[in-house]
Order: structure tokens, then sequence, then C-alpha cells
């Protein structure tokens, strides 16, 4: 199924990404975005108290409003913090939660989300999988290997806050917002997923191979950027250092111009 004016899509969508000092990542975010993209798509950056030189570097992108939210991240809730505000805000039919380590590397990448929106009338739609990697061919493996579909609560998907695109007006008609209980550390997308699923809704959580060819997402990018590793972010450094390494992605981080207006 095709999405109907789809050279209006962009204006149809409003990205939020909230972000903390991570340069390398959001460069590649926004450069991915900006280089698969057609223009007119709206992207806000939520950031929250950086004090490094991404801050400067966002300030530059002239294409993107930088959001300044004034919650310092030393709080773990700030992630989600900073989404239920900006969400209050978003004007579009449509809006997309991605992080600042989600890259995009496809052209179709926003049609397939919209595409799968509009199958069948879901409320949202977006990655069950919180490693989205297509480097090569062991990782690949993994993914096609069945993932656990644990679901916390029953009957609602595990989709996950990394990239999720949702109605703007039914998330907002249903007073959803975006939470994380503190022992339980859920993904922040639960409970809004829960709200829609008990209000009748559906939903729709893909799996890492069926979006390998559209996103990318290795997770953990902030801890291996500031070279804070265990076992499980060794083995996404290692990923995330191949995808840095790909031409495709080389050009896209070395194309200054994709900053500009």
């Amino acid at each position: 199924m095709e999405t109907e004016n789809q050279h209006d899509l962009p204006d149809q969508v409003t990205v939020l990404i909230p972000h903390f000092q991570t340069l390398e990542a959001i460069r590649l975010c926004l450069r991915s975005i900006r280089y698969y993209t057609p223009q007119g798509l709206k992207v806000r950056v939520l950031d929250n108290g950086s004090q490094d030189n991404s801050i400067d570097y966002l300030r530059s992108v002239k294409w993107i409003e930088l959001v300044p939210t004034g919650i310092p991240n030393g709080t773990w809730t700030a992630h989600f913090q900073a989404l239920n505000r900006a969400v209050a805000d978003v004007q579009t039919p449509f809006f997309l939660i991605m992080h600042s380590d989600t890259f995009v590397c496809n052209q179709r990448w926003l049609d397939f989300l919209m595409d799968r929106l509009n199958a069948r009338g879901y409320a949202a739609v977006g990655s069950r999988s919180q490693c989205v990697v297509r480097c090569h061919f062991k990782w690949l493996r993994q993914m096609f290997t069945p993932t656990r579909r644990r679901e916390l609560k029953p009957g609602v998907p595990r989709l996950r806050s990394l990239c999720a695109l949702y109605r703007t007006q039914v998330f907002r008609q249903l007073g959803c917002r975006f939470f994380c209980d503190e022992t339980n550390r859920e993904d922040i997308t639960y409970l809004s997923n829960e709200m829609l699923v008990r209000a009748g809704h559906q939903l729709l959580a893909m799996p890492g191979i069926v979006l390998c060819p559209y996103i990318f997402h290795a997770g953990d990018t902030t801890r291996i950027l500031n070279r804070t590793f265990d076992k499980k972010t060794k083995k996404h450094a290692h990923s995330l250092q191949v995808f840095f390494r790909l031409p495709a992605t080389y050009r896209i981080l070395a194309d200054d111009r994709l900053d500009e207006p």
C-alpha cells in the first residue's frame, strides 16, 4: 500500500529527538535524516542541558528547531519529560519520536513507516527491537533468530522509543504520556502503548529484520561515546564502529552541506 500524497508527507510529521552530549551521534542522526528525506520535515531536538560542543553544533544547524528543555539530564526521567512537553506543542497530524543514536539509511524510511501505520489504521508503529543493526552477516544472522516477544502487560506490544510513529490527535485525546517507573525501567513508551490498546486501538511493533533496511540503532551510544563499557555495550560498540566505517555513512558525516537550510 502506497502512502497518499507522499510528496507532502514530510509536512505532516514532526520528529522529536531528545539529546544530551552526543556530538558524533546527533550529527549523523540529523544529517542522515536530511540526506534521505525531502525538505519540509519538522525536526525538533530537545536538548537536556548539554554543556559540550554538541550544543554549538546544534545551534549551527538552521533547518532544525533546537528546544532547550531546561531539564537537567542528571535525572534519568529527563528523556521522557522532554518528550511529554514537546508532544503538547506538535501541530502536525503525526509525530515521530527518535533517539539521537537512531540513523536513517533509506530514502523510503518515512514512507515505509507511514504505509505501515495506514495499512490497518494503527495508532502507532515502530520497532519492538532495541537493536536494529545491518552491518555484516553475524549481526544479520542474529536478527533472523526469533527474539523474545515477552509482553510486560498482556496484549500490549513492545513498541520501543528508538523509532516510533504516532497519530497526534489519538495520542493527545487519550491523555497519553511517556513514562518509565524507576523500579521496572520499562521503555518509556509502554504506558502510552497500554493506554492506546486499552482504548481499543491497534499498535504495530516490528522486528529489527523488518526495519534494518531503513534505520540503524545499536543502542547505548551515549555510554559508548563516553567510554563507559560493559559486556553488552562492547558488543554494541563493535556494531557501531562497523556502521560508522561504511562508505555511505562516512559520506553523510563528511558532508557539511547537510547542515545548511
